[in-house]
């Protein structure tokens, strides 16, 4: 275990303990769990786990030993998991930033400690975040970390200068009024006000958004955003039903978090050889804009951008198989075989026509994949049911003849059969590292399961 996977555990043992997240059955509970000294504590071992002025970029360097990748997004426990477990199909290690507001790099007005109501919004998303994520962190496939650019006050200042240049020149061409821009900020914005409007209904909403300021909205902008509102409200954070309610305040600080400026998270990248990736468009313009031409940052877009389901559900256990089968590295080459044409085009030039022509080849060497193993899963599946129909078939005498040679035999075909197929797959494994996607795509119920199901 490095510096950060030490304090990670740390950090979850202390989540573990004072929310009793590992023992509660439900969010619910986990909720009544929270009180206003609990806020305050974490806030403290968080900022007392992560210093001002200790050197994690030496710590980040140190780590510099796997295939990374490296999260560039908001941070929202709803949408974390989509966002890093399809890219635990061929990354190693898997960057994430801490969500969690720390007190040693806030203002003194500000200081969650002294303030936790002001808070609230902070720690109940960071809350979550953490513990749907903690599986993923404690298999070693994410890694938290905290950025060292906002922890070092000098290289605080120089990251600033280039943001700000960026900023102005962001501002002369208004990004404002892009239109991709502005719709995901509206859903961010109205994934925040699903969480605290979590227990009003449509009329509700539509009432409280009337008398805000900032943004104000009128009469027509309230109901259509009241409804979308009420569309992202079943994957609203869970923590916001049952608080207690002297937690509740009128003034709250609600931050939209992305692990840093993409200067920082640049330099972040350098320290540890990781590439960046990020399922926001706005963000991938920003990267564009860099003229960031690394092969693996461009073969993230393109991978992020496949419309495949079941990519976004990717089970701990069956990424873990992964590493422990060492396929990974087997998949990033064939990717680069794949995406050869990335080396020679430029990030200026990716264009949606060339987008969906290089993705077009990867969907070619996963139907390919996915046909072969259909083959071999049939096949096996022919000789399964022409087992169990000569065995079952067999009548039931009672005379002295022993039935066992004739079980033994067939025991053993049905074995070696086994074997068969499962060596087959091993080289079909080694032959087509794509067919780790297959594998997902195809996960099932072992047959001797489904055959205890049928027949039992």
């Amino acid at each position: 275990m490095d510096y950060f996977d030490e304090q990670n555990s740390k950090f979850y043992d202390f989540l573990n303990e004072t929310f009793k997240i590992n023992k509660e059955r439900n969010w619910d509970n986990i909720a009544k769990q929270i009180t206003k000294e609990k806020i305050v504590r974490t806030y403290r071992y968080f900022s007392k786990l992560y210093p001002l002025n200790f050197n994690y970029t030496e710590e980040l360097v140190k780590s510099n030993t796997d295939f990374t990748n490296i999260h560039y997004s908001t941070l929202k426990g709803s949408k974390i998991i989509d966002e890093v477990v399809r890219f635990s199909l061929y990354s190693d290690k898997i960057i994430v930033f801490h969500p969690l507001q720390n007190p040693s790099v806030t203002s003194h007005a500000y200081d969650p400690t002294k303030n936790p109501k002001l808070w609230l919004p902070d720690f109940l998303e960071s809350l979550y975040f953490y513990t749907v994520l903690q599986k993923w962190v404690r298999a070693g496939i994410v890694k938290l970390i905290v950025n060292p650019c906002e922890y070092n006050l000098k290289l605080r200042g120089e990251i600033d200068i280039l943001t700000k240049k960026r900023f102005s020149e962001a501002v002369k061409a208004d990004i404002t009024k892009d239109r991709i821009f502005q719709k995901e900020i509206l859903q961010d914005l109205a994934t925040q006000f699903a969480d605290i409007f979590h227990n009003k209904n449509r009329e509700q909403i539509i009432e409280n958004l009337l008398v805000i300021e900032q943004p104000s909205f009128s009469i027509q902008e309230a109901e259509d955003f009241a409804d979308r509102i009420i569309e992202i409200m079943p994957k609203a954070n869970p923590l916001y039903k049952n608080l207690s309610s002297d937690l509740k305040g009128r003034q709250t600080i609600n931050p939209t978090k992305g692990g840093g400026s993409l200067d920082s998270l640049l330099y972040v990248a350098d320290k540890t050889g990781g590439n960046l990736y990020t399922p926001s468009e706005t963000n991938w313009n920003i990267i564009k804009s860099f003229g960031v031409n690394d092969f693996w940052v461009k073969t993230n877009k393109l991978y992020s951008d496949i419309p495949l389901p079941f990519l976004n559900n990717v089970d701990t256990n069956f990424a873990l198989e992964l590493k422990k089968e060492n396929r990974l590295a087997g998949v990033r080459q064939e990717l680069k075989k794949i995406y050869k044409e990335l080396d020679s085009t430029t990030i200026d030039n990716f264009n949606p026509q060339k987008l969906k022509f290089i993705q077009e080849g990867f969907m070619e060497e996963i139907n390919k994949a996915e046909s072969e193993w259909k083959l071999i899963r049939k096949q096996a599946e022919t000789s399964r049911a022409q087992w169990l129909g000569a065995n079952l078939a067999v009548p039931i005498v009672t005379n002295h003849i022993s039935l066992l040679p004739l079980v033994i035999g067939s025991a053993a075909w049905f074995y070696k059969n086994e074997v068969d197929v499962k060596e087959k797959l091993k080289n079909y494994r080694q032959k087509s590292p794509v067919s780790v996607f297959v594998d997902l795509k195809n996960q099932r119920q072992s047959y001797f399961t489904e055959l205890k199901n049928c027949i039992f």
